[in-house]
Parts: C-alpha cells; sequence; structure tokens
C-alpha cells in the first residue's frame, strides 16, 4: 500500500503500520496506536503485551529495565517478580538451540571477520563449521523479523540447555561461535557462561549478532571475551529516529544507540575489526534519508566502522513490501559513505530486487 499522507509522492507503507517512515519518524502521535498493535499481536501470539512500566522491582538483566509488580513475567518471557526479587524461569539454563552452519556462511561480517581473513577452510585443508545459536526469546518485537520462531519457543519454554551442554557441541571442526536469535541481549548471563567453558578448552573466535538492547551490567564482559578471542559484535542498528524505531520494533532505541556509542570509544585501538554495524534497508521505512542519519551518528562514533547495508525479505507482519531493490542499496551505500563512513559494503546482494519504488 501507499502511506495515506503521501500518495503522490508514492510512498510504500505496510498495512501494519498503515504509514511512511517518515510520517512515524516525525509524527509521535501515530506511534501509540502501532504499539497496541504490537500488543495485541505478541498477546494472540502468548507472550507479554508490551515492557512493563509500573512495577516497583525493575530487572536489569537487559536494555528494556522493565518494571514489574509481584508475579507479572518481563517482556522476554524469561523472568518474573516474586518477594521483591527478580527470579528466571529457567535457573542456570535458557531456550537455546544450536546448528552447524558450514563455512563460508552467510555471516554480515565476513569480509573482516577473523575466521574469513586467517582461517579459510581451503587454506587449512578441512572442512570447518560455525556453530550457530539461537536463542528462543528477545527483548523486541521487530513487525520484519527474520526468525520469528523464536516467539514459539519462547511460549514452549523449551529446549532448554545449561551452558556447560551447549559448549559441549563444540568440537575440533568448529571454527567460530555466534550468538543470535531472537536476541543474546536477553540471555547474557548464559552466553557468557557458555563462551567461559568454550574458551577454556577452545581457541576460537566468539561472535554476537544483536539488537543491541544489552545491560551495561554484562556490556563490557561481553566486549571483552570477544576482542580476546578477536571475534565480531554485530549490532542491527534498525533506525536512529526513535519514534520510527519504537514503531518498528515495539522498544526504545535509547539503549542500543548508548551501548554503540561505549563500544565504539572502547575499539578504537583495537588489532582487528571488532564492532559491526548492520543496518536492513526496510522499503518505505529505512531509505536514503534514515540510512544517512544511521550512518552519521555511526561516523560521529568512529568513520572506520565496518558497516554492512542489507536487503530486506519480506516476512513476519511485514510481508506486503517489496524486496530491496539494486537502486536503493546502491543509494544508500553512496550515503553512507558521502556521511563519512570508510568501510560500507553491501551485504545479501543475490537478495536486492528490480522493484522501483520512493527511496527516500
Amino acid at each position: 500500500m501507499l502511506c495515506p499522507d503521501h500518495t503522490k509522492a508514492e510512498k510504500l507503507a505496510s498495512a501494519v503500520l498503515g504509514y511512511c517512515g517518515s510520517c512515524l519518524a516525525e509524527k509521535g502521535e501515530l506511534v501509540s496506536s502501532i504499539l497496541v498493535k504490537h500488543e495485541d499481536l505478541r498477546k494472540t501470539s502468548g507472550l507479554v503485551g508490551s515492557v512493563p512500566r509500573d512495577g516497583i522491582v525493575v530487572c536489569v538483566e537487559c536494555g528494556n529495565q522493565c518494571r514489574l509488580d509481584e508475579s507479572e513475567t518481563g517482556f522476554c518471557g524469561l523472568r518474573y517478580a516474586s518477594d521483591s526479587k527478580v527470579l528466571e524461569n529457567f535457573p542456570d539454563r535458557a531456550i537455546v538451540s544450536w546448528y552447524f552452519d558450514p563455512i563460508p556462511t552467510n555471516c554480515t561480517a565476513d569480509w573482516v571477520c577473523s575466521v574469513s581473513q586467517e582461517r579459510k577452510p581451503h587454506k587449512l585443508g578441512a572442512k570447518l563449521n560455525n556453530l550457530a545459536v539461537f536463542y528462543g526469546s528477545c527483548n523486541s518485537d521487530c513487525f520484519f523479523c527474520q526468525n520469528a520462531s523464536h516467539k514459539q519457543m519462547t511460549v514452549a519454554g523449551r529446549p532448554l540447555m545449561s551452558p556447560l551442554e551447549l559448549a559441549d557441541a563444540v568440537d575440533s571442526k568448529t571454527a567460530c561461535v555466534c550468538y543470535f536469535g531472537g536476541d543474546p541481549g536477553c540471555n547474557s548471563k548464559h552466553s557468557l557462561a557458555s563462551s567461559a567453558h568454550i574458551r577454556d578448552k577452545w581457541n576460537i573466535p566468539i561472535c554476537y549478532e544483536t539488537n543491541g538492547n544489552i545491560s551495561r551490567k554484562y556490556l563490557d564482559r561481553i566486549a571483552e571475551i570477544v576482542l580476546q578471542s578477536h571475534g565480531t559484535l554485530k549490532f542491527d542498528l534498525k533506525a536512529v529516529s526513535p519514534n520510527l524505531y519504537r514503531a518498528l520494533t515495539g522498544v526504545s532505541n535509547e539503549t542500543v544507540m548508548r551501548n554503540f556509542r561505549h563500544l565504539a570509544k572502547a575499539g578504537r585501538n583495537r588489532d582487528h575489526e571488532f564492532l559491526v554495524a548492520s543496518i536492513l534497508l526496510v522499503p518505505g521505512y529505512v531509505g536514503i534519508s534514515e540510512t544517512e542519519r544511521l550512518c552519521k551518528f555511526i561516523a560521529e562514533c568512529d568513520v572506520t566502522i565496518p558497516t554492512v547495508l542489507l536487503g530486506f525479505y519480506p516476512h513476519n507482519y511485514m510481508r506486503d513490501l517489496p524486496r530491496t531493490s539494486r537502486r536503493h542499496a546502491y543509494e544508500s551505500k553512496k550515503a553512507a559513505e558521502t556521511a563519512g563512513l570508510t568501510n560500507v559494503r553491501i551485504g545479501n546482494i543475490n537478495l536486492l530486487s528490480e522493484v522501483q519504488y520512493n527511496i527516500e
């Protein structure tokens, strides 16, 4: 559909949002009704509708910092309040699954990661794998989520694994580990414990692919293990405009932006690429203007941060949008470089389409 406020400009809009990205970024009053949609759809799926804000018990396990009433469950579905404390639904375990992804993978940081640069399988004469760790819970609610199966895992509360059980999945053909999901941001304690077990036995890179909504309680520890292991910490920044970010994801990007700034500063003296930014080019929502704003933010942190522009594939509640066009992707790359970034790449080029639409 076309945005009702920009029909002459023919700006795309997804039915679930009702308006284009520029409208949502500029008109905060539109976001309230969209948040109700997030809440209703989540409740239909058996999830907590929105980030609890009225309770007196504060959960500090992720950036949402849910404020819980007695017996109330947090947004991620993993924790609840009891006797003025935050307790785990699954103590010492996480809802998580894993699989081996043969290298080379479709990793969004493959052009800068140490495995691709230093451990190429053809050089080693052996077939190597990435241990892809999929957490079945998330502290965001993206309408365009490409891995929405995490919601069913959250509701089911399985499969469950301890950190040691997960670490035992690593074998001699494992070149690296990547936590994603869902999101490792609300499973930080579990991922750190798993990483410690892995690093005790294996000298391999540990990577995170995250929305960045991580508690400062864990952020530096995650950064340390990623840096020490020569892994990468990939932030999916989504949008810089607060209203647009909230409309797309149901949550705030305040912690995300603050965490990115902090990590950018910590990585300035890096001896390998550490922090990687990814931007999903969602037609109608993350066009040239929003991409330029995002890239200016990244450039303010560090112009050398590797930044990957990713093509959108219609999924979840935003199936009514087209795939990202080739023009959209290449014009976004120009905008990123104009913003000052020196290491920009278009990721999944094979996904790009020839569909024509307003890319602003």
